[in-house]
């Protein structure tokens, strides 16, 4: 018997590259990443009390995690779910691009 066949799938649609997940192994070198160090890499114009509120919100949606129950431990991202959000926002800015460009009118020279 399989012993993860009880667990959850982790619900990332779509999957992360797996390009962007080496990116960001490569950039804080664990699978878990402290929110401060993803706050101060990729959201540099987001105070603390800001980025919290942006996640608590969903403004920005990311799950976040503790490996304790107090108020004060740290707060931990997967590293897929940082990656399935890069890749999400990069299609998005993709997609508005390609449409912007469709709904300019050519210019003739």
């Amino acid at each position: 018997m399989n012993p993860h066949t009880d667990q959850l799938p982790l619900r990332l649609l779509p999957p992360p590259d797996p390009t962007t997940v080496e990116m960001l192994y490569r950039t804080f070198g664990d699978m878990l990443i402290p929110l401060e160090k993803l706050r101060v890499q990729y959201f540099r114009n987001l105070n603390e009390e800001t980025f919290t509120e942006h996640l608590r919100t969903g403004r920005l949606d990311l799950p976040v995690f503790t490996f304790g129950i107090g108020r004060k431990d740290l707060k931990y991202a997967d590293i897929r779910h940082v990656a399935a959000l890069i890749d999400i926002r990069a299609y998005k800015a993709d997609e508005e691009r390609a449409k912007q460009q469709t709904d300019t009118p050519e210019q003739t020279q």
